[in-house]
């Protein structure tokens, strides 16, 4: 092949990789296009035994069963980071950020293994945010009485079918209430009137793109997400193949006491979070889970950006 072939190749990868790595055009007046480097993380830094960057990261701490810690749950490797889940030990790994924060655009490029269309899964692959970072921080306004929040499923993957799995995307709020003088989370059953629905950006089994339904197939191919985090909605958005386009439903926060409902959330739960990134293995759901669906599995990180809103 000739230099001048060569370097135009060279040149062509970096434009396609900074095209996937940019913001929507029309969102580049809101956002900063570059992003933020204390928040993103590359997951390329070649560091000492596949660890990740812990200026940003910890590991995700946890009472629950599914859920190790160590190097063989958690790996930067090869240019990405990799959280396994183990079929042996029945368990998977995660981290979570350092610091919380709030507005801005989400991108992360992400790609699962071990887990099968039309099949039941035993693991549970997400990027989301909560109001902990499970080592007994909280963030500010989320944890005392009066408090309201609202966690944030960018993408989280069902276990509870008895025979299929998809991802979804969505927002349950944490709601005080006066009269009860406790929080409530919406859509558990508190009464013959309680109606409070948890907010959905993407149904996986029913919201489509280009006629296919999103959250259900193409889980072993890398794709990227982007998530709007704006002071007046959310709205997800995709990158098919170098444009981006809007999938789902916009959510939009209320100025008012009006009830959570599956596109609404009360401004006064919108607050910062801790972010999420990992998987773990559920033990629950409609039905228990058989041998013969357990695999070994992992959900894969190329990169996460975060762009801050422009001030």
């Amino acid at each position: 092949m000739k230099f001048q072939q060569k370097i135009g190749l060279v040149f062509a990868f970096i434009s396609v990789t900074a095209i996937a790595q940019d913001i929507p055009n029309e969102l580049k007046s809101i956002y900063n296009a570059k992003a933020d480097a204390k928040y993103s993380d590359e997951f390329n830094g070649n560091r000492k035994e596949n660890s990740f960057d812990t200026n940003k990261w910890h590991y995700r701490e946890s009472t629950k069963e599914g859920l190790g810690q160590g190097a063989n749950f958690v790996q930067e490797k090869d240019g990405s980071l990799i959280c396994y889940g183990h079929k042996e030990l029945k368990k998977g790994g995660a981290i979570i950020s350092n610091n919380y924060f709030q507005y801005g655009f989400y991108a992360f490029k992400w790609k699962t293994t071990g887990i099968y269309e039309n099949k039941r899964n035993a693991w549970h692959p997400s990027f989301w945010g909560s109001l902990d970072d499970t080592r007994g921080n909280k963030v500010p306004g989320t944890n005392g009485n009066g408090d309201s929040w609202m966690e944030i499923d960018v993408m989280e993957f069902s276990t509870g079918g008895e025979e299929a799995t998809d991802w979804s995307t969505d927002a349950p709020c944490y709601i005080w209430n006066d009269s009860l003088k406790k929080r409530i989370k919406v859509n558990d059953p508190i009464g013959r009137d309680f109606g409070w629905k948890k907010a959905i950006m993407i149904d996986g089994h029913k919201d489509s793109y280009k006629g296919e339904v999103i959250g259900i197939k193409g889980f072993d191919q890398w794709q990227t997400l982007g998530m709007e985090y704006h002071p007046d909605y959310m709205q997800m958005w995709m990158l098919d193949g170098n444009q981006w386009v809007e999938i789902g439903n916009k959510v939009t926060f209320t100025t008012d006491d009006t009830p959570p409902t599956l596109r609404t959330v009360p401004k006064y739960a919108v607050k910062p979070l801790y972010w999420y990134l990992g998987t773990l293995f559920f033990t629950y759901g409609k039905t228990a889970i058989r041998e013969d669906q357990i695999t070994n599995s992992s959900c894969e990180v190329d990169w996460f950006h975060f762009h801050p809103m422009k001030k």
